[in-house]
């Protein structure tokens, strides 16, 4: 009997020499456990994200009594990251969208469907450590495509306030600074498109988005974040007519929630709030609601 417990531990102890394929977590590989959202984590070669992000918005324009119209979308964005190598991620992403509008007449049209995709791809110029950064620069460059619906369902022509795009190719442009801190991490973030002329001879105005952001995170499953996003963008124009309603500049502030209920996955939960608004044509947005699940493969 002691024999054959002697060959049993023995056969236990070289099995346990035979070298596995090592697994490890999104947080383990890069060596950071920050909660990121999209577009914002630590990159390390093959690492691969999903996410979804659900977005309720609506917003007044013009005199509600003479030229006013209404705008509700509901838009839910399919979005895939993956980087070959680890100083490039290469991204895509799918909009799907409700939208009606409701002008002063009381008339209503909707459309809903795919939206413009936009693909993207992030360089990453300079990190100060190879493991667990605490400095990352980083280079977006990508385009928005002319993906989106232009039919209601019964194949009537939507108006272009009820599209789901401008149906151009728009080139962008973009720069990021992520420091990291212990409990806290920074973001700072601009990003300029530059749209070409699309369907019916519209050109939506040049823009820059830009964000400046702080997050503290007290544990590793859940953390608090405050952004300030803006956006300014210049007129837009149609078959060669100047139209400056939704030109201009707008400032919104964003508290958001970052929860991780498993490994690899982070559920964002926020609302972005209008706290400066200076855009032409009598626009009045309301508060965005957002929530979005990211997972790591």
């Amino acid at each position: 009997m002691w024999k054959t417990r002697l060959a049993l531990a023995a056969l236990a102890s070289l099995l346990l020499l035979v070298p596995r394929e090592a697994l490890a977590c999104a947080t383990c590989a890069c060596g950071d456990p920050t909660l990121t959202s999209m577009g914002t984590e630590q990159p390390f070669a093959g690492r691969l994200r999903l996410a979804t992000q659900v977005r309720a918005w609506s917003l007044a324009s013009g005199q509600p009594r003479v030229d006013g119209i209404d705008l509700r979308e509901l838009r839910m964005d399919l979005s895939v990251a993956y980087a070959p190598v680890p100083w490039l991620f290469l991204s895509v992403m799918a909009p799907l969208q409700a939208r009606s509008v409701q002008d002063v007449s009381l008339a209503r049209e909707g459309g809903w469907g795919l939206g413009d995709m936009e693909v993207g791809a992030r360089f990453f110029l300079f990190r100060d450590r190879e493991f667990s950064a605490n400095h990352l620069v980083s280079v977006l460059a990508g385009s928005r495509l002319p993906t989106s619906v232009t039919q209601t369902a019964r194949g009537l022509p939507l108006s272009l306030d009820a599209q789901l795009g401008t149906g151009s190719w728009d080139p962008f442009l973009g720069l990021s600074y992520t420091a990291y801190a212990g409990d806290w991490s920074f973001i700072a973030s601009a990003t300029g498109y530059l749209p070409t002329r699309g369907r019916e001879g519209f050109r939506a105005g040049a823009s820059v988005l830009s964000t400046l952001a702080a997050q503290f995170q007290p544990s590793p499953a859940w953390a608090l974040r405050l952004a300030v996003d803006g956006r300014v963008e210049g007129e837009s124009n149609q078959a060669g007519v100047r139209d400056e309603v939704g030109s201009g500049t707008i400032a919104y502030v964003s508290p958001d929630v970052l929860f991780s209920p498993v490994t690899d996955v982070v559920l964002q939960l926020g609302v972005r709030v209008p706290v400066f608004n200076q855009l032409r044509g009598n626009v009045r947005p309301t508060p965005i609601l957002q929530a979005a699940l990211v997972h790591d493969l």
